[in-house]
């Protein structure tokens, strides 16, 4: 049996760039010390999530390059794969700055190979901005000798569609583009409206389960521990981090603050869609590979 290990790190999204590198990078050093493959962060992990990212705070596009530069090189030298959430921007003349900002998850090898991206689809405006929705990629992942389709969902992708009639993200990628893995990175609203909260924590929580019993893949996901707007917040976050396979919690990790977490797949059973389709098992409320950290 080949193992591979998937991680992820429920980190702060601020809106300070130098830190979310930290923060970033501290990750990856747990992940190389952890024998981690693939390492995903929250939504806008590295450049925050709030109208503005790029020009905030005097910042500049070119020190959200140099940001990002600055993590893949560290992944590389420490072995990690890296799903980097972060918002970006894209060369493009149509627009007034040159550019068309996109809320992404980009994909880089263990090597530093950049592998693609994926965008986020069911946008909120006011956030994502100019955003062009276009057809998900889906991201060939180099892996050893073997390779396997992952899917990045972004937040809403995952469970926008049944609230506005649109399609299901999970089921379409899996069903329609053959996607064998789901990383899906987050950063919902949280700590301002109690009720909403309860209500939107209770749909995450089904939504993730029944999308991993639907689609019998993987699923990695992971949210944001600071508020939307990149300030601080000791709260519980919006959606439950942690990893699924057929509508089992494999590893949950705490609601607040950082933390980092792992589990072992088989990489021929993904390859081969080869795990159990309906198990027995309903839930799994504890893990002993969750591995947190507080900042």
């Amino acid at each position: 049996m080949s193992n591979i290990r998937f991680a992820g790190a429920q980190l702060p999204a601020s809106d300070n760039l130098d830190k979310n590198v930290q923060d970033i990078k501290d990750a990856i050093t747990w992940a190389h010390q952890n024998n981690v493959d693939y390492l995903l962060t929250p939504e806008g992990s590295l450049s925050g999530y709030f109208p503005g990212f790029d020009t905030y705070n005097g910042r500049s596009v070119e020190d959200l390059y140099a940001a990002e530069k600055q993590v893949v090189e560290f992944a590389t030298k420490n072995s990690v794969g890296l799903c980097l959430g972060t918002m970006w921007c894209e060369d493009d003349s149509r627009f007034t700055e040159g550019y068309r900002k996109e809320n992404q998850i980009r994909f880089y090898s263990n090597i530093g190979k950049f592998l693609g991206s994926t965008n986020k689809t069911y946008v909120i405006p006011e956030y994502d901005q100019t955003v062009i929705s276009e057809e998900l990629n889906i991201i060939d992942m180099d892996y050893d000798t073997q390779g396997f389709y992952a899917a990045g969902l972004i937040c809403n992708d995952f469970w926008g569609g049944p609230l506005s009639s649109k399609k299901s993200l999970p089921v379409y990628v899996t069903e329609e583009r053959n996607a064998q893995v789901i990383f899906h990175a987050t950063n919902g609203f949280k700590g301002e409206l109690p009720n909403y909260d309860k209500i939107t924590d209770a749909w995450h929580e089904g939504n993730l389960r029944m999308m991993s019993f639907v689609t019998s893949v993987p699923i990695i996901t992971v949210d944001s521990c600071y508020k939307m707007n990149g300030k601080e917040y000791d709260g519980k976050t919006s959606s439950q981090s942690g990893i699924l396979s057929n509508g089992i919690w494999k590893v949950k990790a705490p609601r607040h603050g950082i933390q980092y977490f792992y589990y072992d797949f088989d990489i021929n059973q993904i390859i081969n869609f080869g795990f159990e389709e309906h198990p027995d098992q309903t839930i799994l409320d504890s893990n002993p590979l969750i591995k947190g950290s507080i900042a």
